[in-house]
């Protein structure tokens, strides 16, 4: 098990995810997708349009949750993650 950390999603209207227990989150940076575990160097990206997709168990073969993307930035801190989504659409699992 990896260490967990705070994970967040933010549109222009609302907070539309929060998490204090997820340990890998991979996101579609600008040059290719991103992932992040806790730790991670302090770091803001352009996103592209994509997949993110967060697990609470980073070894786990299915991700926990997933959502469309079609832009917008992220804040990586060593023990957060928060994503500002241009658009965002939460994807069935």
């Amino acid at each position: 098990m990896y260490p967990k950390y705070k994970f967040e999603i933010v549109t222009m209207d609302s907070l539309a995810y929060s998490a204090e227990d997820v340990e890998s989150v991979i996101m579609p940076a600008a040059k290719g997708y991103l992932g992040v575990l806790k730790g991670h160097m302090p770091y803001v990206t352009r996103l592209s349009g994509g997949v993110i997709s967060v697990k609470r168990d980073a070894a786990a073969a299915v991700s926990d949750k997933e959502w469309n993307i079609t832009g917008g930035f992220a804040k990586i801190l060593a023990d957060s993650v928060t994503i500002f989504a241009d658009r965002l659409e939460e994807k069935k699992l």
